[in-house]
């Protein structure tokens, strides 16, 4: 969604540029995404999917994208282009290992046990997670996150007021268990 928006900015400040998107796997998940898409597609934009497998230069320097078209049979194909812009998936771009006692899933991603009851819940008490450090999202769904973990986390601060205030009293609190 991320390369799309970006297309579409560019298609609308040069009108005559020709784009394409290769891809393998478009995640229109969102509310509106996949009209979002359809606009795209209705403004001019191209979208082949394909692997890229080589990007090479012309003799005149220009970028040749060598491809594997994932439709019509998977034939290789060439094409020159005046610009090419990579758009990676997103990797986890830090580790929480050493840091925090929270578990990764195999994504890399910090774990969240409930991520559909509760997105924003991780594995130890009072630790909440939101935004990219779960996993890919846009804006409004990182907004939203960090509205429950704030939530979350003034809820287990209330819960816990009783006992931190015996604790700042100086008087001995007993643990359960």
């Amino acid at each position: 969604m991320y390369a799309i928006k970006q297309a579409m900015l560019l298609s609308g400040a040069l009108p005559l540029a020709d784009i394409t998107i290769y891809y393998m796997d478009i995640r229109a998940f969102g509310k509106g995404y996949e009209q979002f898409y359809q606009n795209a597609k209705a403004m001019g934009i191209e979208f082949v999917k394909a692997k890229v497998a080589k990007i090479t230069e012309d003799d005149g320097q220009n970028p040749v994208v060598r491809i594997e078209v994932m439709e019509d049979g998977g034939r290789v194909d060439e094409r020159t282009h005046d610009m090419v812009v990579l758009s990676p998936g997103v990797v986890p771009g830090w580790d929480p290992e050493g840091v925090v006692p929270v578990r990764k899933g195999a994504d890399g991603f910090v774990l969240s046990p409930q991520p559909l009851l509760s997105p924003c819940l991780t594995d130890v008490p009072g630790i909440y997670v939101a935004g990219n450090a779960a996993g890919p999202k846009d804006i409004p769904d990182s907004i939203l996150e960090a509205g429950a973990a704030a939530m979350e986390a003034a809820n287990y601060l209330e819960s816990s007021r009783p006992e931190r205030e015996a604790v700042l009293a100086g008087e001995e609190v007993r643990t359960r268990g």
